[in-house]
């Protein structure tokens, strides 16, 4: 089987893989986006929107499509077996207003920004479909959709595409108690220079960005791991709020 088709099978039947034989793990990004593509494919599925980070303002991003069923409106519910990872963690995502279509011209930090309808506040929830994810390469992480399990976002945020991102001040709280706090946590900076990387990414891979599009920007309090069935909001201090909450399957 390829690499793909066993990330489907994970996927369909909650069977974690323990790894993959060398000769299936993707050798670097390319082929890793590449497996990422395959799993859509395999599926069916549609996507809604995609994450995407990077480990500061000069780094690299890496992305991966979000999967319409795991995108939803907050509050969300989503069944998650005890066994699996139940990370959690507190982001700013954006919805787009229009397209971002193939052309031959890169898109630029300020007309990719222009494409932002509204900013909300999010939680994502990491599932991996590996046993143990830190024993493998990065590259296999990538290949399984940088580890996307749900998402769900809150009502756009007024006036929120002039908020100062590298300094908003968020909190993750599960089943009451909070669980992170940290101001201007997210190690990209502000969001521009990923969402224009992204256009251009995705229009590169046939995916190009859509109006209605979600796109989340990386975690702005770290992954923090929630017990079975908790109830997880994630909260910017003067921004709003959403709700995600952990569902025997």
């Amino acid at each position: 089987m390829t690499a793909a088709a066993l990330l489907v099978e994970a996927r369909r039947t909650g069977r974690r893989l323990p790894g993959l034989d060398p000769a299936l793990l993707p050798g670097d990004e390319r082929a890793a986006y590449a497996v990422q593509d395959a799993v859509i494919r395999l599926l069916g599925a549609d996507v809604a929107g995609w994450k995407v980070g990077a480990a500061s303002p000069e780094a690299l991003p890496s992305a991966a499509p979000l999967l319409a069923p795991l995108v939803r409106p907050s509050p969300a519910a989503f069944a998650v077996a005890p066994d699996s990872l139940r990370g959690v963690e507190a982001e700013l995502a954006l919805s787009l207003a229009r397209d971002l279509p193939l052309r031959s011209t890169p898109y630029g930090e300020d007309e990719a920004w222009d494409a932002v309808a509204a900013v909300h506040v999010a939680v994502e929830l990491l599932d991996s479909r590996y046993l143990d994810r830190d024993r493998l390469p990065p590259a296999a992480a990538l290949a399984d959709n940088l580890s996307n399990g749900g998402f769900a976002f809150g009502p756009p945020i007024a006036g929120g595409r002039s908020i100062d991102f590298r300094t908003a001040r968020a909190s993750l709280s599960i089943d009451g108690r909070e669980a992170k706090s940290a101001v201007g946590g997210n190690p990209a900076g502000h969001p521009s220079r990923l969402l224009a990387w992204l256009a251009n990414h995705a229009a590169s891979r046939g995916r190009p960005l859509k109006a209605g599009d979600i796109v989340t920007t990386g975690s702005h309090t770290g992954l923090t791991i929630a017990p079975p069935c908790a109830r997880v909001v994630a909260v910017f201090a003067g921004l709003g709020e959403a709700v995600l909450s952990l569902a025997a399957p």
